[in-house]
């Protein structure tokens, strides 16, 4: 533990003495590796910080398939910011070798495109950079208050408007059902990413979802669509797929689109 906390403040001290107590103030490079914190950084610390997104937002982010020019991007960032369940990210300091890149687990858990989780993480990146670019922290924090208002204001109408959904049965991939839960369906039963579900499992599923009338299936943009597709075309569901990321690395955008689809399927 004492080795940990020794490590830490030693790449802090090399940030420090690179890019903040340099005789010319510099931005501070953000290496990401996933929409949701490049999304957030943009909306609390907007240009302020230079951001690098490792992942594109349409694929697995527990993908570690990284190209030699994104490495080099990599390299050149004085932070690399990845999420507690990402443990490949913390092998990258191992390949790129730099020991004045401060490598920094993001603690925010659960689905971040549920509203109240997202806040969360908002308040998490404000906090990691006004104490990392302490000279902007008022500027972060006038930005998260604006943030929390326009989340806030999206999800009371969404909740207002949620009243269709409920206790509708569906089903949906795992990695969406918490944020499907909260939009008021009754999830009768969730699978895993395609590759890892086997064809008696899905024979499971699709008994399950017959049995309990099952109205519509939801897939995960990211994990793709194969299960779904097969039980629409078995059971003649309703289907349709969600980003579990933010799009156009704008949050509020995705989720209203996120919203839009659900809707719509769901009146067919």
């Amino acid at each position: 533990m004492k080795s940990r906390i020794v490590s830490f403040l030693i790449c802090l001290c090399l940030l420090f003495n690179t890019v903040i107590c340099s005789g010319a103030q510099k931005k501070l490079k953000v290496a990401v590796t996933t929409s949701h914190l490049s999304s957030l950084i943009n909306e609390i610390c907007q240009d302020k910080i230079d951001v690098i997104t490792i992942l594109e937002p349409t694929i697995c982010p527990s993908n570690n398939d990284i190209d030699a020019g994104k490495m080099k991007q990599i390299s050149t960032s004085n932070i690399v910011l990845y999420h507690s369940w990402q443990p490949w990210a913390k092998d990258l300091k191992y390949k790129i070798a730099n020991l004045e890149i401060l490598y920094k687990e993001f603690k925010t858990e659960g689905n971040l495109m549920i509203p109240y989780i997202n806040i969360r993480a908002a308040e998490e990146i404000k906090s990691i950079f006004s104490i990392l670019d302490a000279d902007n922290k008022k500027f972060y924090e006038s930005n998260f208050i604006k943030y929390v208002f326009k989340v806030n204001t999206l999800s009371e109408e969404i909740t207002r408007n949620s009243g269709i959904n409920y206790n509708k049965k569906i089903v949906c991939n795992n990695m969406i059902s918490d944020f499907m839960k909260w939009l008021g369906f009754n999830v009768i039963a969730e699978y895993p990413k395609p590759e890892k579900i086997s064809t008696a499992d899905m024979a499971v599923l699709i008994r399950k979802a017959k049995k309990e009338k099952v109205i519509c299936v939801i897939d995960n943009l990211q994990l793709g669509t194969d299960v779904g597709r097969i039980l629409k075309k078995d059971l003649n569901l309703k289907h349709t797929a969600i980003s579990n990321f933010p799009l156009g690395n704008s949050y509020i955008y995705t989720l209203k689109n996120n919203i839009t689809k659900i809707n719509k399927v769901i009146r067919q």
